[in-house]
């Protein structure tokens, strides 16, 4: 049984209105998951600059990862 027959096998046993909460609750989670759509009228040279910008916000004193860490036997298992 996957995760999405277990969930509608639980549901089901609920009460309607417990039903209900449940749907609420999982709608609410879309948007927290989703990524949101670009904007389709920025230019690619503003497009860039959000990038940049969106970059910089981030801490640049991080150490950087070995390079072991960077082979793909280390982050595939095979």
């Amino acid at each position: 049984m996957n995760i999405e027959q277990a969930v509608i096998k639980s549901l089901r046993k609920l009460p309607l209105e417990k039903q209900q909460e449940v749907l609420s609750f999982a709608e609410s989670l879309i948007p927290k998951t989703s990524l949101p759509l670009p904007d389709p009228t920025l230019t690619p040279e503003q497009r860039a600059a959000k990038w940049m910008s969106w970059v910089q916000s981030h801490s640049s004193n991080n150490p950087p990862l070995p390079d072991e860490a960077l082979h793909r036997d280390t982050i595939y298992e095979d």
